[in-house]
């Protein structure tokens, strides 16, 4: 508590500039999954619109907080500390909601590559769990390939990892060609229905009738002067029905 005769510092006021420039600024509500990100984004908008004033920042991210987050930093909010409000309370949210390193190893382990998802969304998932400054190491490089699918991942074994995103889109090259191959190979593989259904087109059955199917029959069916019984059976035919040109009536 402060003595008598003692002064208490207020939070700097902003300055025209700032609230002449805080207009435009847009905030986006608070990202508790993803509070570094979440600054990263705040503070682009202060650097573009010239607001420097700590408590012009705080005042704004306050504005961009729910009920929930307002809770946890409501002390922060009811009494701003007299120098450097916004740093404060960034450092207050990040050591809330940011994640510990074992977090991260965990998070980073575990991401998966599913669906339709490019090697590149993957590792853009995986250095934003990196913690800021962290520089991509071979944990990093491990974890993102053994994600990938072995074909792939042969061809990027000794690739340099200087540039985790450079290797990335290369993979996201052999992960596309790999997928139009199979594409190619399903269509030139000529499914069994897809063969069926050739087959039993009427072309084909026509030109299966109209393949003759044995010497035997002497051309009997294309004569239409015989009777039903001499063009079945010729010769051994033990019946006969007028009228009939078979030569042994």
């Amino acid at each position: 508590m402060p003595k008598d005769g003692d002064s208490v510092q207020a939070p700097a006021e902003p300055s025209s500039l700032d609230l002449l420039n805080s207009v435009s600024v847009k905030v986006p509500a608070f990202w508790p999954d993803s509070a570094e990100a979440w600054f990263v984004q705040v503070e682009a908008q202060f650097a573009l619109k010239g607001v420097t004033a700590s408590s012009t920042k705080f005042y704004y991210c306050v504005s961009a907080f729910n009920q929930e987050t307002a809770n946890q930093v409501l002390d922060l909010i009811k009494n701003p500390p007299s120098l450097d409000p916004y740093e404060a309370l960034k450092s207050r949210l990040l050591r809330l909601f940011a994640l510990d390193d074992y977090q991260r190893y965990e998070a980073i382990s575990n991401l998966p590559l599913s669906g339709d998802m490019k090697p590149s969304k993957l590792m853009s998932n995986m250095l934003a769990l990196l913690p800021l400054g962290h520089k991509p190491c071979f944990f990093l490089r491990g974890a993102f390939l053994k994600r990938l699918p072995a074909d792939v991942r042969a061809h990027l074994l000794r690739d340099d990892f200087s540039d985790p995103i450079a290797l990335a889109l290369k993979a996201d090259e052999i992960y596309q060609s790999r997928v139009s191959s199979s594409t190619v190979y399903m269509v030139s593989g000529a499914p069994e229905d897809v063969v069926n259904a050739v087959r039993s087109s009427p072309t084909n059955r026509s030109r299966r009738s109209a393949t003759p199917h044995s010497s035997s029959r002497d051309n009997r069916s294309s004569s239409p002067s015989l009777c039903y019984y001499h063009r079945s059976w010729g010769t051994k035919a033990k019946k006969c029905r007028a009228p009939c040109s078979w030569s042994g009536n």
